[in-house]
């Protein structure tokens, strides 16, 4: 379906959106500090799964039907959120937010690699590759000089993210493969099993009912709950019918770069030069992969993956 050009109320709606979910990074790691990360994530699910699905009741929608599309829900719950939510908490108990925003800014760039390898028509190509070269660089300098000093708890934290980041790239692939004509109840039925599995782990890895968390951080996870998964995720598939796809994927340039300046912001987390320069080289090389700022692109978001810490 053909879209109209962009106006400034699709601009507003995407810097929104772009706003909250680049915050999220600080929600998460104020969260995380006093709430274990598979506890933090189950609860955070469990309150997006009940404001979607008291969403679907008001607008009467109705759940997914078939076996196989429910079996699709199963891997994106997992891959989209269930995973990467808890390896994004996890590591955020020692890497701040503003840096894990920058190494989550990768995942667009990985979600490509993942198409070559797992899709018959979205290969990569030499402007591709030129556009992950610089991306990686970018990515290199951010790790590099933490890898020199070994297998840190820093190093590790940082490789927890960037799986959390391939992680959301392979969901992206497989929501490219699924039919779902409703895609807000197939958003709910993903949250709802992602909460779901996580209550196990939670209590196998953690002691959930042995938290004692203060107001500041519970906040912090009803606000990631229902703003974060929840309302945001109406915001995207509103943006997305205004203005498409394409015009949407751009989410993934400013996602970091909110990020950095709400951390800077409610954080005082300066960046330093090297983390400045990947950043730089890491949208660098998501521009040159996507060809540029073009709008005229068919590509469905879910070919290009969104970046939704």
């Amino acid at each position: 379906m053909a879209h109209r050009l962009p106006n400034a109320g699709d601009y507003g709606l995407l810097l929104l959106l772009s706003a909250i979910w680049g915050s999220s990074f600080v929600f998460i790691k104020v969260g995380v500090d006093e709430v274990p990360p598979v506890t933090m994530t189950a609860i955070r699910l469990g309150l997006a799964a009940l404001f979607l699905l008291f969403v679907m009741a008001v607008t009467k929608r109705s759940f997914p039907a078939g076996k196989g599309v429910w079996w699709m829900l199963l891997a994106c719950a997992i891959t989209g959120n269930a995973l990467p939510f808890s390896l994004i908490a996890w590591g955020q108990q020692v890497i701040p937010p503003g840096t894990a925003a920058i190494l989550m800014g990768v995942m667009p760039l990985l979600t490509m690699v993942l198409a070559h390898v797992f899709t018959v028509d979205d290969k990569l190509n030499a402007r591709k590759v030129k556009g992950m070269v610089i991306g990686l660089l970018g990515l290199c300098v951010l790790v590099g000089h933490t890898a020199l000093y070994g297998l840190t708890a820093d190093l590790l934290a940082m490789l927890a993210l960037l799986t959390a980041a391939a992680s959301y790239g392979f969901n992206a692939v497989l929501i490219r493969r699924m039919q779902a004509p409703d895609k807000v109840a197939a958003v709910t039925m993903i949250i709802s099993l992602s909460a779901v599995m996580l209550v196990p782990f939670a209590f196998m890895l953690e002691d959930p009912l042995a938290v004692d968390a203060g107001v500041t951080a519970w906040s912090a996870i009803v606000t990631l709950g229902v703003l974060h998964a929840s309302i945001a995720t109406l915001v995207m598939f509103a943006i997305i019918g205004r203005a498409g796809a394409s015009f949407f994927s751009q989410i993934n340039l400013l996602v970091p770069i909110a990020g950095v300046l709400w951390a800077a912001l409610l954080f005082s987390e300066i960046p330093g030069p090297n983390a400045l320069v990947a950043l730089g080289l890491i949208i660098l090389g998501i521009l040159i992969a996507r060809g540029g700022l073009a709008l005229g692109s068919t590509a469905a978001i879910a070919e290009k993956g969104a970046l939704r810490p």
